[in-house]
């Protein structure tokens, strides 16, 4: 696998009208590592009997946004309930990161779809556990990079975009009444966002719903990218095109985060409102390396840089082109 440099921030604001913010967002790097319990080798500042750890470099990035529905406590509980599930089942996935090769894809989405409709049972299950829980339901999208690929897993009106070469697309379908009705030609494509319809949602986990119908979309992305995921405080009062320019001129995904949502809340900020921006760049140079990290009696971490050559890594060279797989 080819080097990147990924840069990545994330926001979450209140808005001006809410109570309550019942959004969740994560923004976490994926990383190999390796606890050492015991063994023979000895290494410049000791041996591995300390519980001494292996950390290779990133091989994967994931970036999930969630809206929460119901009441102060419901909305936020399941929307927090939600981001938890996913990064749990991530990282306890019996495939593992580590098959997402193309042979594999059509599993590993089946998995991704798979961990939301068990992630919308389990918000139904907890529902039951408390009065202030009843009907709660939250809106997610997930966006996980294995670079060049990127997976997106998505139910409700949170949105994921591309930005590429100064052109922005939204990837996701926001899973509402309005687009069904667009769909069918009961509704014509620039009276979406005037609708009344436009904030009532078809999908979503938990709610009270018998189920959920997840969309999935992969592709490959190119060194240059951005993607954002934003909740729809977002993109009730910012147009996409000031999304795209905001993107562009801002000098660092943080910067972008911030002017977003203060354009967010010049244009009213009547809901929740939360952003993250995430640029994928190609590394002045390579930093291909493993960290030895030993916990020391004295509590200091040392970290030894050993040195990986480009030859012992994985890379991939095919052009990216983008696609999706949706189901719903």
């Amino acid at each position: 696998m080819k080097r990147i440099e990924v840069q990545s921030a994330g926001i979450s604001d209140i808005g001006k009208l809410r109570a309550d913010n019942q959004d969740q967002f994560l923004v976490a790097e994926l990383t190999r590592s390796m606890t050492i319990r015991s063994g023979s080798m000895v290494f410049d500042h000791g041996d591995f009997d300390h519980g001494a750890k292996l950390v290779g470099g990133s091989f994967g990035h994931l970036f999930v946004v969630a809206d929460g529905m119901g009441g102060h406590r419901s909305g936020s509980e399941a929307s927090k309930f939600a981001v938890q599930y996913c990064a749990n089942a991530i990282l306890n996935s019996t495939r593992g990161l580590l098959k997402m090769e193309p042979s594999n894809e059509d599993s590993f989405a089946e998995d991704l779809k798979s961990m939301l409709t068990n992630a919308h049972r389990a918000i139904e299950e907890r529902s039951k556990t408390n009065d202030c829980f009843e009907g709660m339901g939250t809106t997610l999208t997930l966006a996980l990079v294995a670079w060049p690929r990127i997976f997106i897993v998505h139910a409700g009106d949170t949105r994921c975009y591309l930005l590429r070469n100064r052109e922005l697309k939204l990837i996701t379908r926001d899973h509402t009444v309005a687009n069904e009705m667009i769909q069918k030609g009961h509704l014509a494509p620039e009276e979406l966002e005037r609708s009344l319809w436009s904030n009532v949602l078809v999908n979503a986990l938990g709610a009270g719903a018998v189920s959920v119908f997840p969309d999935f979309y992969k592709f490959d992305l190119q060194p240059g990218d951005s993607i954002l995921l934003c909740s729809d405080g977002l993109n009730k009062h910012v147009s996409d095109f000031q999304i795209g320019k905001t993107l562009l001129d801002a000098s660092v995904p943080r910067t972008a985060c911030e002017e977003l949502v203060a354009l967010a809340k010049q244009g009213g900020g009547s809901d929740n409102i939360t952003v993250i921006a995430a640029t994928f760049l190609a590394p002045q140079a390579p930093n291909n390396r493993m960290q030895l990290v030993l916990s020391l009696p004295s509590n200091k971490i040392v970290l030894q840089d050993l040195e990986i050559s480009e030859s012992e890594l994985d890379t991939c060279d095919e052009e990216p082109e983008i696609g999706n797989t949706s189901d719903a």
